[in-house]
């Protein structure tokens, strides 16, 4: 009976330490398993801290390259200046641009294969070497150039902005047609630089292009003496003459607005000359000293080099003449020994400007060598189609023959031998 009482008293007991035991076990096992994620969590915590704060210092380098690119683009300013020679409208143009069923005339064609080259510039300028004097006067080309309105449609069609009207035609109308041309060409969105319709202020045509202040000035050597005609007050009101008094006093001008760069567009040397005179490099290194960065030239109708006049610490580009960019003259009109007049280039220039120094500089100068070319229309015994080719974009088209071919490859052979290769 003891025996069995005591089995009956001992078995809560023995139940109690084994509940106990158990407990105890799960918590050993539970601190064990605890201790071990700590010290896992604690050894790679390190790890993780090395990471990111490697991550920090490649974000930071990154947001460094980041900011000195953004501060690069915000600290210098580019822009393109595309020029080009002579635009002249002879008689076979005008009449050969003529539609007799609307009375008008169109010259957008002419420009359509060199419009996306000007377009693209920021500041797209030539040498309108004709008058505007309206068709009372009378429509003709060569000697006394009038052209009727329709030219300036072209004229912003193909994307131009300046015209320089200083030339050895600009009287070819007289005072009034001079005045005219002016008028026209400024009402309908084109500046103008080297005439003026009254007497000027100024006679510094400042452009603001994206922040780059550019001074453009233009002077004709000669006015075929109509010039004569008029009073040397009145003349002086009219036209800019070239003259080194005349440069110099601009220049300074240009100077005292501020300028950021200096063009100065010349109309001037011996037609026909493949090389610039005397009177034209003397010129050039004058105004290359008094403080112009670029010079171009036009009026022998043929295309003459490219040089770079150092001076000191600047170097100022000269393009003594770009040729002609449109007209009748060629091989046909004038004889096999006038063939150059066929060629013509638009010169690329690009302009940069470094906001920190306030220095601006020709960064980079490209060419892109003309042809005109002309053809008769079909079923028309007197009138042609012309337009102005790039070159060498223009060799591998069908439809023109290669006779043409022939002379535009000579034509590019003979205009990039005058250019400097990579001048800047």
């Amino acid at each position: 009976m003891r025996s069995t009482r005591k089995t009956k008293n001992d078995a809560p007991l023995i139940a109690l330490l084994i509940a106990l035991s158990s407990l105890l076990m799960f918590g050993i096992v539970f601190f064990v398993f605890n201790y071990l994620n700590d010290d896992a969590a604690n050894t790679e915590q390190p790890d993780n801290q090395a990471k990111t704060i490697e991550q920090a210092e490649n974000d930071d380098e990154v947001e460094k390259s980041e900011g000195s690119e953004s501060d690069t683009k915000e600290q210098t300013t580019k822009i393109r200046i595309s020029a080009a020679g002579d635009i002249m409208f002879h008689q076979t143009q005008l009449t050969s641009g003529y539609d007799e069923a609307t009375k008008t005339y169109d010259f957008k064609p002419v420009f359509e294969d060199v419009k996306p080259i000007l377009s693209e510039a920021n500041l797209a300028i030539a040498n309108l070497e004709t008058t505007l004097g309206g068709p009372e006067k009378g429509y003709s080309g060569y000697p006394l150039f009038n052209s009727p309105d329709e030219v300036i449609d072209a004229l912003k069609y193909a994307g131009i902005d300046i015209v320089a009207t200083a030339n050895n035609h600009s009287l070819d109308t007289g005072s009034d047609g001079l005045k005219r041309t002016v008028q026209k060409l400024n009402e309908n969105g084109i500046d103008t630089v080297g005439t003026y319709a009254e007497k000027p202020d100024s006679r510094t045509l400042l452009k603001d292009i994206e922040g780059i202040k550019i001074a453009i000035l233009a002077y004709t050597e000669s006015t075929n003496g109509l010039g004569s005609n008029y009073p040397a007050d009145q003349l002086n009101n009219m036209l800019n003459l070239m003259t080194k008094e005349n440069i110099l006093r601009d220049i300074e001008e240009a100077k005292h607005l501020e300028a950021d760069f200096i063009i100065a567009f010349m109309h001037w040397g011996t037609e026909y000359m493949e090389e610039p005179n005397e009177k034209q490099v003397e010129y050039a290194k004058t105004m290359a000293e008094a403080g112009v960065d670029l010079i171009l030239g036009s009026h022998p109708h043929v295309v003459q080099k490219a040089e770079i006049i150092e001076t000191g610490l600047s170097e100022t580009f000269v393009i003594y003449s770009m040729g002609n960019f449109i007209s009748n003259q060629r091989k046909e009109t004038l004889g096999p020994d006038k063939e150059l007049t066929e060629d013509g280039i638009i010169v690329q220039i690009d302009i940069e400007k470094n906001h920190l120094t306030n220095e601006t500089k020709i960064a980079n100068v490209e060419y892109v060598p003309t042809w005109v070319y002309r053809e008769l229309k079909s079923g028309s015994p007197n009138k042609y189609t012309y337009r102005i080719l790039p070159i060498a974009d223009s060799l591998l088209r069908e439809e023109i023959s290669n006779e043409y071919k022939q002379r535009m490859e000579r034509s590019y052979e003979a205009t990039m031998a005058k250019m400097i290769e990579r001048p800047f």
